[in-house]
């Protein structure tokens, strides 16, 4: 890239300076950028300068009529507006410094020898760039859609990736591209996948769970991260492919729950020769256990006390009053109310037990119950919450760039299809409106930008509970959707060969719309419309005569335009024409191409 020259065409009016500048000039970071005009008279002095500042005369140089400006290896901070004045007459030319993307890496390898860790290799890409870089390493899940950065490595070679970096247990793909100022390189994947299994932490343990005989025993605990687990009851491994079953016929009746974070083990109606069993959990990084026991009659509450429970929703309930007399009757309030047997509420007598049970707790039986007899009553204070919400997606900060009138959206899925969730925009809390919608799909909920603009970028959170997700988005305005061409292409042609004019866009998925001298083409067999990528071609595979013309590739405001001349064969060209345009006319075997003032390294439209 280095040692390039860019030069541009002149064109011929009248005045003290008879050719001017370009109305504008693109250069290359790095290039040299060279401008020429030529004045009326010769051997006077001009002034150069860029932005109103006057250029350093060793830039400049003159030769007679010519006066000529040399800006070697430009970069960003040499654009601007350059202009070229000679007594009351000027001539000006906005001068762009475009950057070149960095390249792809290659050799992209990816080795599983060793136990829940992937060795990933690379080489640099071939020219490295020139300005600072580092590989931006991204993992895929298998099944889903998204990618999520993984790490920042300055230099090319290896890196081994544990099951530690990774939010929950799967199988997970890779890819890396090569990222610097002046953007990012395509990704390269590597190829095949590799299972991770995260190293989990406790975050609240098993306890010691007391009940009474005939209730259900809940233990539970959180850990860290998704990931699967086992449990133990007297040491023996309770099967995990069957999440209700029985330790053995006859015998204590089980369910083991996983809701995110959460894994629970529920024993079901606990007799009194289940007292002491031990209960375990093992996984990854963690062991833990906790004792049953089985409470006595002496441990029940005097009725003079008021017992506080707390449950959540769908846990099964029982309060237990025990009377000194057996077979005594006893009658359950409900704040106040006499409450009435259902499906979802139970009274049992026992001989000098009484029990009132919500089979499927729900937050509106939370409230004080009442077991009264004879003047003596014992008080329950109960409540009854929904289970904690947790994020499952993302566990990390989300970054999305986009560019305006791009429709963003942020995805945030939960552990609950019910739980509610509240979004934020730098701290102020997001209402849904025409510029904004608010979507719930189960345990999807979506954040949607339809066509954004710079204002609408910032920092974004879903709040759910206690968690947050976190999201960054960034809104670029663009300016010019048209790379190349920057200026208008003439090309010339014989008939019956083949012409390819090309245009390439800022972004892929961006519409065109070609037109000859004023009206929309329509694709045929003798006119082919071809899209890739960013690059947009018409094709003529067989020009005739009558395809000369005026070619338009139109998109917004802006158009590349391309002037087609078709003869029966090349006539040559007489050097000292006053076309405003310098042309060249380049001859291979079977391949012939009348090009217009773009550098050969740009070329990309003309006659195959």
């Amino acid at each position: 890239m280095r040692g390039r020259v860019r030069t541009v065409a002149n064109v011929t009016v009248k005045g003290p300076i008879l050719k001017r500048l370009p109305r504008k000039l693109d250069v290359l970071e790095g290039e040299n950028a060279v401008l020429l005009v030529e004045t009326l008279e010769a051997g006077v002095e001009g002034r150069w300068s860029r932005d109103g500042e006057e250029l350093p005369v060793i830039c400049q140089s003159s030769s007679g009529h010519m006066h000529a400006l040399v800006l070697p290896g430009v970069t960003r901070e040499d654009a601007g507006e350059v202009t070229f004045s000679l007594g009351n007459s000027r001539t000006t030319t906005l001068l762009r410094v475009k950057c070149e993307v960095p390249r792809t890496p290659v050799s992209a390898e990816m080795f599983k020898g060793h136990r829940n860790t992937v060795l990933l290799t690379w080489k640099p890409p071939d020219p490295a760039p020139e300005t600072p870089f580092i590989y931006r390493l991204e993992r895929q899940e298998v099944g889903s859609e998204d990618w999520i950065q993984c790490f920042s490595i300055e230099k090319a070679g290896a890196v081994e990736v544990p099951g530690d970096c990774v939010p929950s247990e799967g199988d997970y793909r890779f890819r890396i591209c090569t990222v610097s100022g002046h953007g990012r390189s395509p990704h390269v994947v590597f190829h095949g996948s590799a299972h991770l299994v995260p190293t989990a932490r406790l975050v609240a343990g098993l306890e010691d769970v007391q009940v009474y005989d005939g209730e259900d025993a809940v233990f539970s605990l959180d850990l860290s991260t998704i990931i699967q687990g086992t449990w133990f009851l007297n040491g023996e491994e309770l099967k995990s492919n069957e999440p209700e079953g029985q330790v053995e016929p006859g015998a204590l009746r089980y369910r083991m729950e996983q809701k995110g974070l959460q894994h629970r083990l529920i024993l079901h109606a606990v007799k009194h020769q289940d007292s002491g069993a031990l209960v375990g959990f093992s996984c990854p990084g963690v062991q833990d256990s906790a004792a049953l026991t089985i409470q006595e009659p002496g441990a029940y509450p005097e009725p003079q006390d008021k017992v506080s429970l707390t449950f959540t929703t769908s846990d099964r309930v029982v309060l237990t009053c025990e009377l000194s007399r057996v077979d005594f009757p006893a009658t359950w309030y409900k704040d106040g109310q006499k409450v009435e047997e259902s499906e979802l509420l139970m009274v049992k007598m026992d001989g000098r037990k009484h029990r009132l049970i919500l089979p499927e707790a729900k937050v509106q039986d939370s409230g004080e119950f009442e077991c009264r007899t004879e003047g003596v009553s014992a008080f329950f204070g109960v409540t009854v919450q929904d289970p904690p919400v947790h994020i499952v997606e993302p566990r990390e900060h989300v970054f999305v760039h986009a560019i305006t009138s791009e429709c963003v959206m942020l995805a945030c899925e939960v552990d609950r299809e019910d739980a509610p969730v509240c979004w934020y925009k730098d701290g102020q809390e997001v209402e849904e409106s025409d510029f904004v919608v608010l979507e719930n799909e189960g345990p999807h909920r979506r954040l949607v930008l339809p066509a954004t603009q710079p204002s609408d970028g910032g920092e974004f959170q879903c709040v759910a509970g206690d968690e947050r997700a976190y999201f960054t988005v960034t809104i670029t305005d663009v300016s010019s959707w048209i790379v190349y061409p920057s200026g208008k292409v003439y090309v010339a042609a014989v008939r019956l060969e083949r012409v390819v004019l090309t245009c390439e866009l800022c972004r892929p998925w961006a519409e065109v719309r070609w037109t000859k001298d004023g009206e929309e083409v329509v694709e045929s067999p003798a006119l082919l419309l071809q899209k890739e990528d960013t690059v947009r071609r018409l094709v003529l595979p067989a020009v005739q005569l009558e395809d000369s013309g005026e070619y338009l590739c139109d998109i917004d405001d802006e158009s590349a335009s391309f002037t087609l001349t078709v003869t029966e064969s090349y006539q040559s060209q007489d050097s000292s024409n006053n076309n405003p345009e310098l042309c060249v006319l380049l001859k291979k075997p079977k391949t012939r191409r009348l090009w217009s003032r773009f550098p050969p390294w740009r070329r990309t439209a003309g006659t195959e």
